[in-house]
């Protein structure tokens, strides 16, 4: 969305909101990670390269908890 210049934050709260309610049912460590990383490319300017890196270590993440917790 960000490449395409969409409004990628209101997205991205949806997401984050999602995130914070799994983690009162699923207590994993790699929630707290998660969510983070997404707070993190909210609220910080970078280049693009790092925001696409860091969706891709999100998406990452969010592979393992699926392993893990069979969402």
């Amino acid at each position: 969305m960000r490449e395409h210049e969409e409004d990628w934050t209101k997205q991205l709260d949806t997401v984050i909101l999602e995130i914070v309610g799994m983690n009162e049912i699923f207590i994993e460590p790699q929630f707290l990670q998660l969510l983070c990383k997404l707070e993190g490319i909210k609220i910080q300017e970078m280049t693009f390269e790092l925001y696409r890196k860091t969706v891709f270590e999100c998406i990452s993440l969010l592979q393992e908890l699926k392993r893990g917790i069979r969402l």
